[in-house]
């Protein structure tokens, strides 16, 4: 949408013609003119209106959208909305993954408990979530608390994307929501389910160990999982191989996904902003600046779950 630009009623090109000289118009006229210039100040109320405040609807959650595309829970009308509305739109291959020739170097955990969808969007387009608690109980808890406390919508920096790797993200766009998850709010290590070690890391198919989609933490040791996340930009040899909090808890789900995966500003790789500069001044005006062409999750909405 193109922005609305004020106009001054002399740039209508009618109002001058109406304008009559001088001697004192006749009542006709007086009442003639009256109608015009109300006419034209409904025409730029309404346009005004029309700019500042846009309201539409997402058809996967009903959320009202402001003028800026960002509703009440972040997220963002691209194009038609949503192209994934609920766990029906899903395949049965992704409801429910199984080793195969091209995806998943073994059969992930069964789902024995309610599995999650959630819609993220960001500014390369949507990215649908599937959360599997049974591939990971604690880490999936904690990803759906941020969800559910709007965390998303403080505007999340994808701080650290390595072209062909994974993109780091979870440090909040407003510093004190990170609060709750510094210092001794740190997971526990969830069992890995994905094969360990150099042997495993793709099977006899050639299919590698961490798919692309693949959602799991950025950690530094034992026990050390916070609020920072990684997803695999492709499929990855190395992930998920013995790091404990490289667990995978859920993965990305439709072609959607994929394309937005894919669509990630990757130029900065290392060298984005820091977790320092980021903790410190969040999604800034600053960071925006430097780094005019990073990414962002602009909110996250679960939309669907299931037993």
């Amino acid at each position: 949408m193109q922005p609305y630009r004020k106009r001054s009623l002399d740039q209508f090109d009618r109002s001058r013609s109406i304008c009559p000289p001088f001697p004192v118009p006749s009542a006709t006229k007086i009442l003639f003119i009256a109608s015009v210039f109300s006419t034209l100040s409904a025409f730029y109320i309404g346009a005004h209106r029309s700019y500042h405040k846009v309201v539409v609807k997402t058809p996967s959650s009903g959320t009202i959208i402001n003028e800026n595309g960002i509703g009440s829970t972040g997220l963002r009308a691209h194009d038609n909305g949503p192209s994934i509305r609920s766990l029906k739109d899903l395949s049965h291959s992704e409801l429910h993954p199984k080793a195969g020739p091209h995806r998943h170097i073994v059969t992930p955990p069964a789902d024995e408990s309610t599995v999650t969808l959630v819609t993220c969007s960001t500014t390369s387009g949507y990215l649908h979530i599937l959360v599997h608690p049974s591939w990971a109980p604690l880490g999936a808890e904690r990803f759906l608390q941020m969800v559910n406390t709007k965390y998303f919508s403080s505007k999340v920096a994808l701080m650290r994307c390595i072209r062909g790797f994974l993109c780091q993200f979870g440090i909040a766009g407003i510093p004190s929501y990170n609060k709750p998850y510094n210092g001794k709010n740190q997971l526990k290590d969830d069992p890995n389910w994905l094969p360990e070690g150099p042997a495993h890391r793709k099977n006899e198919l050639g299919v590698k160990r961490f798919g692309k989609g693949y959602l799991a933490y950025a950690g530094s040791g034992k026990d050390s999982r916070s609020n920072q996340l990684i997803v695999a930009l492709k499929d990855n040899e190395g992930l998920g191989g013995g790091s404990p909090w490289e667990v995978p808890w859920g993965e990305a789900v439709g072609e959607e996904s994929f394309r937005t995966l894919d669509g990630i500003y990757t130029g900065y790789g290392d060298d984005g902003p820091s977790q320092g500069r980021l903790s410190r001044e969040g999604s800034s005006e600053g960071v925006g600046r430097d780094f005019p062409k990073l990414d962002y999750i602009l909110g996250c909405d679960v939309i669907d779950s299931q037993m």
